[in-house]
């Protein structure tokens, strides 16, 4: 069928859905970085708490490997295998003691868990939409036959 035939609405309705669907993309694509950044620096938590829980077992003089990211580990002498310093950004430390950082670590991955949760359910929600806005313009081309 030529364009002249197409009522105004469907054409204005598939250009209203067009953009729905590529801003629903780019929302999910949004998500699904926040769900990147959120694993990333759980798996950093949890490789902080596999070394807290190797330090547990350690006396000051024992050496001990330290993950440094990227896949790298550095060997280290302990001086107070439960002394350690949290970064609280900015270049600031604070001294602790291991138990409150293990805590620390764990709440913060808790509280990551629960971020994630949100975002999981935003994406199925966005997705939903998606899809029912894919169909609604599949049928409008099935009616008008504009493949």
């Amino acid at each position: 069928m030529s364009g002249s035939t197409i009522p105004n609405e469907a054409i204005s309705r598939v250009r209203e859905l067009q953009e729905n669907i590529d801003q629903l993309q780019a929302n999910i694509a949004a998500i699904e970085q926040q769900v990147n950044l959120i694993y990333r620096a759980m798996n950093s938590l949890n490789d902080a708490i596999k070394t807290q829980n190797e330090l547990k077992t350690k006396k000051p003089g024992d050496e001990i490997l330290i993950p440094i990211g990227g896949s790298n580990l550095i060997l280290c002498m302990i001086k107070d295998p439960h002394k350690t310093y949290i970064s609280l950004g900015s270049g600031i430390t604070l001294h602790t003691e291991l138990i409150d950082s293990e805590e620390r670590n764990k709440s913060q991955i808790e509280n990551l868990e629960n971020s994630m949760k949100q975002l999981q359910e935003q994406h199925s929600q966005l997705s939903q939409k998606l899809n029912s806005e894919r169909q609604e313009l599949l049928k409008i081309a099935q009616k008008y036959q504009f493949f």
